[in-house]
């Protein structure tokens, strides 16, 4: 068909006008603005974040951060420290890869243990697979030194005791003390008398006081006398006193090896489940 104009010469108005109109009137819209804008940032957020799968993300999720807080002031009566907190988190994650890892390896299969088993199962598999080598005389002799005290023999002594406490505690134990050298004390104080048998010192410290110590140390076998802790008066009679000594290696060389052979596979089992933790992507909540 042939397109014939209009005899009075006008021309036929442009369909593409309204079109354009429209465009110009949409393109001018804030929720289009706002539309692209978050499609914009969703797309550069899906480039630079990579996909993990649900099994190989490890999330710490405020619910999970507010458990842990809620079971250790359950234990301890107070909430734990920032130190505490993050220390806590760590174990909790080492727990997780450590669960993760045993499912991996079907230990669950046919198995209705709970959670905490079946992470058992998976420690005994990590550390049975630790190799510990013989400790050097260097290491053995580094490790005895660092823990000196937890090998030292301390003083032992074995003694009665009769408690006095209260305004006239001093005068009450002096005046039963004179009872006691003369035979003559009351039933009532033979009851009250307490027995520590050869207990070693450092146990007895925070109940009496080194000072009380030093001078129960100090004293002649067998004769009774008053000494004052911060608790109050006591009637004491020492029995026995045997002395302390600085250990030597070669004397506790056994226990030192077999003591430092456990420390080290702990340290290598705990690495070997870290190193299974970079399988996976763990993210935390941080407040």
């Amino acid at each position: 068909m042939t397109f014939t104009p209009p005899a009075d010469g006008s021309t036929m108005p442009s369909t593409d006008a309204p079109r354009n109109s429209a465009f110009a009137s949409l393109a001018r819209e804030p929720l289009l603005h706002f539309l692209l804008i978050g499609a914009l940032l969703f797309a550069v957020h899906a480039a630079v974040t990579p996909s993990v799968s649900k099994e190989r993300l490890i999330e710490v999720t405020p619910q999970v951060r507010q458990s842990i807080i809620d079971l250790y002031k359950e234990k301890h009566d107070v909430e734990p420290s920032k130190a505490e907190l993050t220390r806590l988190i760590d174990n909790w994650i080492l727990n997780e890869v450590t669960y993760r890892e045993a499912l991996a390896q079907g230990l669950d299969r046919g198995d209705d243990m709970i959670r905490e088993r079946i992470m058992q199962k998976m420690r005994l598999l990590v550390f049975g697979n630790v190799n510990v080598e013989e400790p050097t005389q260097k290491q053995l002799s580094d490790w005895f030194e660092e823990r000196r005290a937890q090998y030292d023999v301390p003083d032992f002594v074995s003694f009665f005791e009769v408690p006095f406490t209260g305004p006239d505690a001093e005068s009450q134990a002096k005046s039963t003390l004179q009872q006691i050298e003369s035979g003559s004390e009351p039933e009532e104080v033979r009851l009250r008398a307490q027995v520590f048998a050869d207990r070693p010192t450092p146990s007895l410290e925070a109940s009496f006081g080194k000072t009380f110590l030093d001078q129960l140390a100090a004293l002649p076998i067998g004769k009774w006398t008053t000494l004052q802790s911060p608790g109050g008066w006591h009637i004491v009679r020492v029995d026995s006193f045997n002395p302390g000594h600085a250990a030597q290696l070669d004397e506790v060389q056994t226990q030192l090896i077999n003591e430092w052979k456990d420390d080290r596979a702990r340290r290598l089992g705990v690495a070997a489940i870290r190193d299974m933790a970079k399988a996976y992507v763990i993210r935390r909540d941080e407040p």
